[in-house]
């Protein structure tokens, strides 16, 4: 009898030993155990992007001259910058780390998240057999980081950049309101004769302030609407010759379509003016584009980038007598000291512009230099004495005209400070006149 007792307490002794050994179990701490693979995964998922801190924008002291604001707006444009470069940066890296996964195939990319499932599976079978070992039950579920990754496969590209919509030199002068009184540009134009209507010239502007994926170009709307009645006014050129594409209507396709309707309808011995105001850039190649309203600069969407190749091949396929081109933008990518492309330090090589039989190109800076805006009139520098340019009494050819333009943007922008210097370029014939 008292042999059975013994054996008894034993058992008892024992259950209550297992069952102190289980709620003792203490489960494996796992956060020291990396796997490249869990710490890295290569998914499709869209980064998220980032929100900045927004500033109210600045305006100007009652007292303050337009010289004193614009520096005190362009020292707080460079701090804000230095601020959110590193953000624009890091933002830029993630997404193009992205992109490169999105860019495999399919099939490669359901190869890597098979393999990753079944290291995952074979860390979970680890976890659970050493709680069995120590007489704990299976854990391996309770692990977040250790649940199969079920992604799914996005080959869309993620734009990588990262605009500040709170940049204190867009905020400050994208509402400033200029007298129309003392505007020069409105009175010269009120002065000038109206000329007889020109059935053999034609006007095509695109003109883009506000962008979809870009910053924007401060008064280039402004800018464009006197360049049109200058031109209308001093060359006659007729209402219906004249084709305007803007802002959201802009967008690369409907650019090129416009303008291949209007080269259609151009006769022999017309006369055709081109004038671009907005963004342009340049690709990896050192191509030259204009980056349309759905443009991206990091050529995300190429239907919103129009070559300017196109453009002036588009020109000397048609009947057109002369053509001249005039590009308000900057091929580096910098407007106003702000550039396109966020998060970078470098920009991509410009390609110096070629001549083309039959057309005359103005650019408005060299292929190193920005465009700047002309803060103290509210116009874009360079259109702001084109269109004194050709509205001026004394007749003059192309050469003359870009010799007293050139002459005095160089001397505004230089101005501004050493960085923002714009010198414009002329390819063409220099004793053409503006007008027959």
């Amino acid at each position: 009898m008292k042999k059975i007792l013994a054996l008894l307490v034993t058992c008892i002794l024992m259950l209550m030993a297992d069952n102190n050994t289980t709620n003792d179990y203490v489960p494996l701490d796992i956060s020291g155990v990396t796997f490249e693979t869990m710490a890295s995964f290569p998914s499709t998922e869209k980064i998220t992007v980032p929100t900045f801190t927004p500033l109210k924008p600045l305006k100007q002291k009652r007292k303050e001259s337009d010289e004193a604001f614009l520096v005190r707006v362009k020292m707080a444009t460079a701090k804000r910058q230095a601020e959110t470069f590193p953000i624009q940066q890091k933002y830029r890296s993630a997404v193009l780390r992205r992109n490169n996964v999105a860019n495999s195939s399919k099939k490669e990319f359901d190869v890597l998240v098979h393999d990753y499932n079944v290291k995952l599976g074979k860390f979970r079978k680890f976890i659970d057999y050493d709680a069995k070992v120590h007489g704990g039950k299976a854990v391996s579920h309770t692990y977040p980081q250790l649940k199969n990754v079920s992604l799914t496969f996005d080959d869309s590209q993620q734009d990588p950049n990262l605009n500040d919509p709170y940049l204190p030199l867009i905020t400050a002068y994208a509402n400033k309101k200029y007298s129309r009184k003392n505007d020069e540009l409105i009175k010269l134009t009120k002065r000038t004769k109206k000329a007889y209507s020109d059935y053999k010239s034609w006007l095509f502007v695109i003109s883009i302030e506000e962008y979809k994926n870009a910053d924007r170009v401060l008064f280039a709307s402004r800018t464009s609407k006197a360049m049109i009645n200058a031109f209308q006014k001093k060359l006659g050129i007729p209402k219906r010759h004249v084709i305007v594409v803007s802002n959201k209507e802009a967008t690369g396709a409907n650019i090129n379509k416009q303008l291949e309707k209007m080269i259609k309808r151009i006769q022999p011995d017309d006369s055709v003016y081109f004038y671009f105001v907005g963004h342009a850039m340049s690709g990896p190649s050192g191509k030259n584009y204009l980056l349309a309203y759905d443009g991206s600069v990091d050529m995300m969407n190429r239907d919103g980038l129009v070559g300017m190749e196109r453009i002036f091949n588009a020109f000397q396929r048609s009947k057109a007598a002369r053509t001249f081109a005039f590009i308000d933008a900057s091929f580096k990518g910098v407007s106003d000291g702000i550039p396109l492309r966020k998060g970078e330090t470098s920009s991509s090589p410009v390609k110096k512009t070629k001549y083309h039989k039959r057309l005359n190109i103005i650019n408005a800076a060299n292929r190193d230099q920005m465009a700047n805006a002309y803060f103290a009139k509210g116009y874009r520098l360079f259109s702001y004495f084109l269109i004194k340019g050709a509205l001026a009494d004394k007749e003059q050819d192309a050469g003359e005209m870009f010799d007293n333009l050139q002459k005095e943007i160089m001397k505004i922008s230089k101005g501004y400070g050493p960085d923002f210097e714009q010198e414009p370029e002329f390819f063409g014939y220099r004793n053409l006149a503006m007008q027959k």
